[in-house]
């Protein structure tokens, strides 16, 4: 009878023994856990910061487009092509075509190049170096 009582009382600590040790997590649970959360935060902050990249693209893109309209709208008003952007903002018979030129969404200015009756405005793109894979480009015939 007394091994019974001794053996129930060795169970009784091994027990509170295993419930204070199981109350919280250990060290390696714990990285375990962090380390996941920042691979998922990693993973969801490049898939928005991506999407950020294709939204300025798209902008600058549309800008763009605006500028050569305005610089056509330019040429067929005044029979010649503008030399710069301010020509469009200030113009031979003081009429504006354009308030300002804006910036493009990276916050670089646009670029304008005449070649004879060619005109290649451009963004540097998100690098902010001109002649580069990321560079925006348009032409105006």
């Amino acid at each position: 009878m007394r091994n019974l009582f001794e053996l129930i009382a060795k169970l009784h600590r091994r027990n509170k023994q295993s419930k204070f040790q199981r109350q919280g997590m250990t060290l390696i649970e714990i990285m375990i856990v962090v380390t996941l959360m920042v691979a998922i935060m990693g993973l969801i902050g490049w898939n928005i910061l991506g999407q950020a990249d294709k939204a300025n693209d798209g902008l600058a893109q549309t800008q763009l487009r605006s500028l050569k309209g305005n610089i056509e709208a330019y040429r067929l008003y005044y029979r010649k092509m503008p030399e710069r952007f301010e020509d469009l903002i200030n113009t031979p018979d003081n009429r504006k075509i354009i308030e300002e030129v804006p910036e493009d969404p990276w916050g670089n200015a646009y670029v304008f190049e005449k070649t004879g009756n060619k005109i290649k405005i451009f963004s540097v793109g998100s690098d902010g170096l001109a002649n580069t894979e990321d560079d925006i480009v348009v032409n105006v015939n």
